[in-house]
């Protein structure tokens, strides 16, 4: 295969995953508090808070991060007694679509990514 495909096909991966991470990033710094607010009976928002506060917008993304995972599996944090799961099932649906599609595309585009880096290193 020439090589002219094989950077259109890595712009078509690479031109989205930066949009994906610029949205990432300015949901990271609006939504964060605003979804932390939503959950003050957890105790998994206070010790983020605690440990990542001071690592500025990587601290950040990595709380929101951790808020969305516990989102996608509130059964089982609530089984450690992390989250209160009427916080959960209360926290507003537009948000946590919001959050789930944004890191799940995130997610997605890194593995496309990888897939066709390996395909590359097959190939030569």
């Amino acid at each position: 295969m020439s090589q002219v495909p094989l950077g259109l096909i890595g712009l078509a991966i690479g031109i989205p995953m930066m949009f994906v991470v610029i949205w990432l990033t300015y949901m990271v710094h609006v939504y964060t508090e605003k979804a932390e607010a939503l959950m003050r009976n957890s105790s998994f928002v206070e010790a983020n808070k605690k440990t990542f506060s001071h690592a500025g917008i990587l601290g950040k993304s990595v709380r929101n991060g951790f808020l969305t995972m516990v989102l996608l599996t509130p059964v089982l944090t609530a089984k450690r007694g992390l989250v209160d799961v009427v916080e959960v099932k209360n926290f507003p649906s537009g948000l946590k679509r919001m959050l789930v599609v944004s890191w799940g595309l995130n997610f997605l585009f890194y593995v496309i990514l990888i897939v066709f880096g390996g395909y590359l290193q097959y190939i030569e």
